[in-house]
């Protein structure tokens, strides 16, 4: 077995985690805010039902270092991450 053969397996690896690397990077650089309070919007106006509105929702800064944005909309927040995934959401007769 000749020795290049040994290192193909690493370096199968090494483009495997690269290609993640480059994925996930490249999802986090493309979302912008506006993508992020659109689709948190949709959200709120689906949870809300009746007399919900779009206008409803603003949003800030996150204070945690592992958010990115809090879409605040009437009563309801959501907390979203670099990659503009939702991780908590607090919102009315819900026990956080």
């Amino acid at each position: 077995m000749p020795r290049r053969l040994i290192f193909l397996p690493v370096l199968a690896l090494i483009a495997v985690v690269a290609g993640i690397g480059l994925m996930l990077g490249g999802r986090a650089a493309t979302t912008t805010e506006t993508e992020v309070i659109e689709r948190m919007a949709a959200r709120y106006l689906a949870d809300a039902g009746a007399g919900a509105a779009r206008s409803d929702c603003e949003a800030r800064p996150a204070v945690s270092d592992d958010l990115w944005l809090v879409v605040a909309c009437g009563d309801y927040e959501y907390f979203v991450d670099a990659y503009g995934r939702l991780v908590h959401r607090n919102a009315p007769g819900v026990a956080s």
